[in-house]
């Protein structure tokens, strides 16, 4: 029981932690470097890390992926667990290689960090930018049982929200939608959605793909087909499904 409400408590930091400006674009500040961090209790220039350590998913070796952040923007990686370190390197939206080190960190009001590895650099990162992701599944039959059920828009963002709505919890507070890819229309129209926060202990988010039919100049684009991929909190396992 005790384990459960400190997974419970970390989560809800986790959550809390949402809007924070640690993830958002800008440059590395000035007089960073990549240089690794050294563990759980100093950062790389040897200064004592804020916080307490937290026992807690991800564990090491997991493979995360970036979610929730914008298409136009990126996840800040930082030297140490919070806004107050500078910013080794940055991940893009779509970033998926990323992998946990087993350090984590509750920094109080800024909420639940992890420090990460991704292409030989160290570094950590604001843990609600970072899911699991799993299985993948076609889910349009699911969503449209007919052709006729398919929703149409005028754009293709448009089109993105009216179907992440589809997928959102209604709880409260309610599942965060970030688009994280697009939109561009060619043959066919695309765009990538987050839908974060389902209210699911096992499976934080999902990563809707949507492809969509265009009319004529100027006409609506209808949902040709819907791919979602699970983002997973705790680990999946190796049918890539949520645990």
């Amino acid at each position: 029981m005790d384990r459960l409400v400190a997974a419970v408590a970390a989560l809800s930091l986790l959550l809390a932690a949402c809007g924070n400006d640690d993830e958002a674009g800008g440059k590395a500040e000035p007089g960073a470097t990549t240089t690794a961090t050294s563990g759980t209790t100093t950062s790389a220039s040897g200064a004592a890390l804020p916080g307490e350590r937290v026992e807690l998913y991800p564990y090491a070796g997991a493979r995360l992926a970036v979610v929730g952040v914008a298409a136009a923007d990126k996840l800040k990686v930082r030297s140490g667990p919070g806004v107050e370190f500078g910013v080794l390197f940055e991940l893009g939206p779509l970033a998926v290689n990323a992998i946990a080190t087993g350090h984590n960190r509750s920094v109080g009001a800024a909420g639940f960090w992890s420090e990460i590895t991704a292409d030989g650099r160290t570094g950590w990162a604001n843990t609600t930018f970072l899911l699991q992701p799993g299985q993948v599944d076609d889910i349009t039959a699911a969503l449209f049982p007919t052709s006729s059920t398919r929703p149409k828009a005028e754009t293709m963002s448009e089109l993105g929200q009216v179907v992440a709505r589809r997928r959102a919890s209604a709880a409260d507070p309610p599942s965060n939608i970030v688009v994280v890819d697009g939109p561009t229309v060619g043959d066919l129209g695309e765009i990538t959605v987050d839908v974060i926060g389902l209210g699911d202990d096992a499976q934080e988010g999902e990563r809707l793909k949507i492809f969509a039919e265009p009319g004529p100049p100027g006409a609506r684009f209808t949902v040709r087909t819907v791919e979602a991929t699970a983002l997973c909190s705790r680990g999946v396992t190796n049918d890539k499904l949520c645990v």
